[in-house]
Parts: C-alpha cells; sequence; structure tokens
C-alpha cells in the first residue's frame, strides 16, 4: 500500500502529464488502442455506482450521469487514457495571442450515432443551450466566460472569451459542452456523438452501449459492447465481482481493501486522482464560526485514513488537492499542530459558542447510503463527540434522496461533499464557493472571497494568479464553509485479462480505451 509521500509524487507526475497536454494545443492525436474483431470482443460488464440521474449531457453532475455522458458524448476536445486533453470532434485548434479568440477544425464527415451529419451549428448549439440565462445546466459556470460561439461554416467552431482561459479546451472535453441536436430527445432514445451508443436502459438495473459505427474513430474502440450495472452497494459489487458477474467495480469497500490485496492480487488497482472527501457545513443552520472551525479541528485525519479508509488516501490539510502543477494550496491553521494542541483549541471554539448559546447539543449529518460513508460517518461522529461532547444523528439516504438534498440540505447540519476536479486547475475546485454558484451546497457567501476569485480571472500572469487562489482558498479555510478529510484514490478491482487500464488526475476509466485481451475471452 502506498504511503503518502509516494501517493502525491505519483499524482504530480500524472497530473504533470496532463496539463502539458493541454497546452499542445491539438498537436497529436488521441491514442488508440489495438482494433479487434467484433467476433473478439465481448461484452464488458461494468458497475456505475448507481443510477445516472439523467442521460442529458448538459444537465449531468452526479458521477454516473458523467461517466455515461462521456461514453455517448464526444465534445471538440476529449481525454486521452491518463487524463491529458487531445483533439476529440476537432482535429485541431489555434488559440489568438492574447488568449482570447479560440477557433477549432471539426473533423471531416462526423456523424451522429443514428448516421445523420453532424455540422460546428450543433457544438454551437449546445454551447449556446448551457449557457442561456435560465440555464438548468450544473456546470453552466464553466461557461461563463465564454462571450459568443459561432459557426463560419459547418467545420469550424469559433469562440470568444472574456478573458484567456488556459484550460479551456479542458472544459470543452466535459459533457456541458456537447454538441446538441436541433430536435431534442427523451433518455430512451438519446443520439449521441461518442464512441458507444446507447442500445437498452433498464432504470434499476442496467444500461447497455454498443459500439458506435458512426463514431470517427471507431476503428480504435475494441470493445462491441459495455453493460453498465446501477448498483450502489459496494458489497453487491464486490460479491458479483467474486462470482464473476461484473468485470471491473465502481470502488470497492474500504473494510475489505487488505484482504482484497491478499486474495486477489494485481486484480485491485489504486491511482490517486484530484478529489477532496469533504462535509459542507449547512450555513443557514450552522452560523457561528467557532461552531465550524471546532469540527474541523476535533478531526484527526490521519486516523481516518490509516484506520477507517486504508487504501493509501492523504489526510486533507487543504480543500485544493496538493498536486496541481503551478499552485500551492493554502494550508488549514491547525496544520502542524499536535493531537493535544488541536484538541485543546477545538475545546477553546466549542465552549465559546457554547456560552452564546450557539453550540448545537445534536447534529444531523446526511449522507448518501454507502458502505464507505457510512464507515467514515461514524468515525467522524465518534470523535465529535470524544471530543467536543456533541451527538451526531446519521441519516443514510438512497442515491437520488441524497442528490436531492444536496441540492436543499434542509434540516442536515453536516452533508457529504466529496468533490472531484473536472479538469485539472485550482478554480475547478474554489469556483463552487462563490456566492450563488449553483454546487455551492453550503449557501456560503464573502465578498472578499468573490472579490479575490474575480481578480485572479484578470491576473497578469500564472503565478500571481496562483497566490490570489491560494488567498481565496486560505479565507474559505478560516470559515470553515467546508471540513476537508481527505484527498482520495480511485480503488476499482479489474478482472485479470483486461487491458489499457491507466491512471487518471481526474480518475475516469473511459471504455473506449480498455481490450480484452485473450486471458479474459
Amino acid at each position: 500500500m502506498q504511503t503518502g509521500n509516494t501517493l502525491t509524487a505519483t499524482l504530480r507526475c500524472v497530473v504533470a502529464l496532463a496539463s502539458l497536454a493541454v497546452a499542445a494545443c491539438g498537436s497529436k492525436p488521441a491514442p488508440a488502442p489495438a482494433t479487434e474483431t467484433s467476433d473478439q470482443a465481448k461484452t464488458l460488464i461494468r458497475a456505475l455506482g448507481g443510477e445516472p440521474a439523467t442521460l442529458d449531457p448538459r444537465l449531468a453532475e452526479d458521477n454516473p450521469a458523467l461517466a455515461l455522458s462521456q461514453e455517448l458524448f464526444e465534445g471538440l476536445t476529449t481525454e486521452a487514457a491518463d487524463g491529458s486533453i487531445v483533439p476529440g470532434a476537432a482535429e485541431a485548434w489555434t488559440v489568438s495571442g492574447d488568449g482570447r479568440t479560440w477557433t477549432f477544425r471539426l473533423r471531416p464527415n462526423l456523424r451522429w450515432s443514428d448516421g445523420t451529419p453532424l455540422t460546428a451549428a450543433q457544438f454551437v448549439a449546445g454551447l449556446d443551450a448551457a449557457r442561456v440565462k435560465d440555464s438548468q445546466a450544473p456546470y453552466a459556470a464553466l461557461l461563463h466566460d465564454v462571450t459568443t460561439a459561432h459557426a463560419p461554416d459547418s467545420r469550424t467552431v469559433v469562440l470568444e472569451v472574456a478573458r484567456a482561459v488556459p484550460y479551456l479546451p479542458a472544459v470543452l472535453a466535459l459533457p456541458v459542452a456537447a454538441p446538441q441536436r436541433l430536435a431534442a430527445s427523451a433518455d430512451a432514445s438519446v443520439i449521441g456523438n461518442g464512441p458507444y451508443r446507447l442500445l437498452a436502459r433498464r432504470p434499476g438495473e442496467k444500461i447497455e452501449l454498443e459500439r458506435n459505427p458512426y463514431y470517427h474513430a471507431a476503428g480504435s474502440v475494441a470493445i462491441e459492447r459495455v453493460t453498465y450495472l446501477t448498483l450502489d452497494d459496494l458489497n453487491t459489487e464486490l460479491n458479483l465481482y467474486r462470482t464473476g458477474e461484473i468485470d471491473i467495480t465502481s470502488e470497492v469497500p474500504n473494510s475489505q481493501i487488505d484482504r482484497l490485496e491478499r486474495n486477489l492480487p494485481g486484480e485491485l488497482h489504486v491511482a490517486p486522482y484530484l478529489s477532496t472527501y469533504a462535509y459542507a457545513l449547512n450555513l443557514r443552520r450552522v452560523q457561528d464560526r467557532d461552531v465550524r472551525a471546532a469540527l474541523s479541528l476535533a478531526i484527526d485525519r490521519t486516523q481516518i485514513t490509516d484506520r477507517v479508509t486504508g487504501a493509501g488516501e492523504l489526510p486533507a490539510q487543504s480543500w485544493v488537492p496538493p498536486a496541481i502543477p503551478g499552485y500551492t494550496p493554502a494550508r488549514a491553521a491547525w496544520v502542524g499542530l499536535d493531537t493535544s494542541a488541536r484538541t485543546r483549541q477545538a475545546q477553546e471554539h466549542w465552549s465559546a459558542a457554547r456560552k452564546r448559546g450557539t453550540a448545537p447539543a445534536q447534529l444531523t449529518l446526511c449522507t448518501d447510503a454507502s458502505a464507505n460513508h457510512r464507515r467514515t460517518a461514524i468515525a467522524l461522529a465518534d470523535q465529535w463527540r470524544q471530543t467536543l461532547g456533541v451527538e451526531v444523528a446519521i441519516v443514510e439516504m438512497e442515491w437520488k434522496a441524497y442528490l436531492v438534498t444536496r441540492e436543499a440540505p434542509g434540516e442536515c447540519d453536516l452533508l457529504r461533499y466529496g468533490w472531484s476536479a473536472d479538469f485539472v486547475d485550482p478554480e475547478a475546485f474554489l469556483a463552487l464557493f462563490t456566492s450563488g454558484h449553483a454546487q455551492n451546497v453550503a449557501g456560503y457567501s464573502n465578498p472578499a472571497y468573490d472579490a479575490l476569485l474575480s481578480k485572479s480571472g484578470v491576473a497578469a500572469d500564472a503565478d500571481q494568479r496562483a497566490a490570489t487562489l491560494a488567498s481565496a482558498e486560505r479565507i474559505l479555510l478560516q470559515d470553515a464553509v467546508v471540513i476537508p478529510i481527505f484527498h482520495r484514490v480511485s480503488k476499482r478491482l479489474v478482472k485479470p485479462g483486461i487491458d489499457g487500464i491507466a491512471a487518471n488526475p481526474l480518475g475516469h476509466l473511459p471504455s473506449r480505451y480498455l481490450r480484452l485481451n485473450e486471458r479474459k475471452k
């Protein structure tokens, strides 16, 4: 099992590779796996980790929906297996000297998955649909710097941006930037332009995909069919994997890590990625900053990662993970304190709040139902009880109910709030807490924080921008709006005979880059 230092070093290498590829501006094609014939390729069965809330790429925000969208749709750019940004539907792109005009040249003869022509105007339509004033797209804010999008001809898309956005190619690889057909379609007849197309969907059971014969790189997609099981229980996933009914799990129970390493050598794949496991405070209910600070100080994060998760996770000293090139995260004020000093400070903050009558006798912690989330929640509740004397009621929710609660926390004081980067940049984590952001579940609003995020957008150079964003992160940590617990690792079981598994800084594992070798067949 990797140590935290090894984990961080590995992630830095992977993320650096991704950043270099973005800067290449479309100078290299996406790496293609070896082609297999239809006779050779069998169905790959994967666990999705839950039922996707939608198959509309613009509305996707939960992990299952995002994963499916990236199988069914492709933007102007796309991700290589290692997470680097490479040409997608666009074969190349250029950017003006001031960084404010991007021109994308589409591949010739692009088609939708039903064989109808796909044109530049439909990419513009997709971007416009996400950017309209009343857009319901959760990721619309990522496109707020795009001032105009137009198609001077059927193969050219031109984007004008309000400021230089060096990570724009990474944003355009996200489902929110997928093209849009002129006629909307229901989930049951989703027509996309990605490496796979929808074959069948049985809600609550499975989603079946087949290789899209009209995809521009269909010959590089080795696996003919992929079936996603929409399970939301990790123990069920594990049992089905053991009986050979699943080839790749979405995750594994933390309690089984040691046993799996011993009994299934080579099948457990653990890799770092840009993700922070945290709890968001519902500021409508937990308004006292002393209460929030005490809750953060009272956590022994090393104990959590050593005894509860145990897969090489890194205790979180910041909100932004510590492996984004060119950015040094702001660290929480308690970093460097020993256990007794940290505990003493936690109790002092709690005592101050109690004197004002704002320290609650009980907290409600809300999480989606999962063996791993339950295990972490129980450990945190125990630490808060021992250090602060506060009782914590744990409320577990079915996945769809959790998604609704995440948007409107209601009676929840604390809400599980894991966040994974959508692109390799600190803004992927920090923009979430600007006033009015669609995914600002805490309801946080701080003019000083907002001003720093705005200032970073017009910074003169990369170092100044990074310093400004770090100042914003420092405010976020001081206000204890979100309580980072640890930086995550992906942990999947993969059957022998499945090739193409690559470390990815965003934790993604696209089916298009996987292959079934002779041992699997």
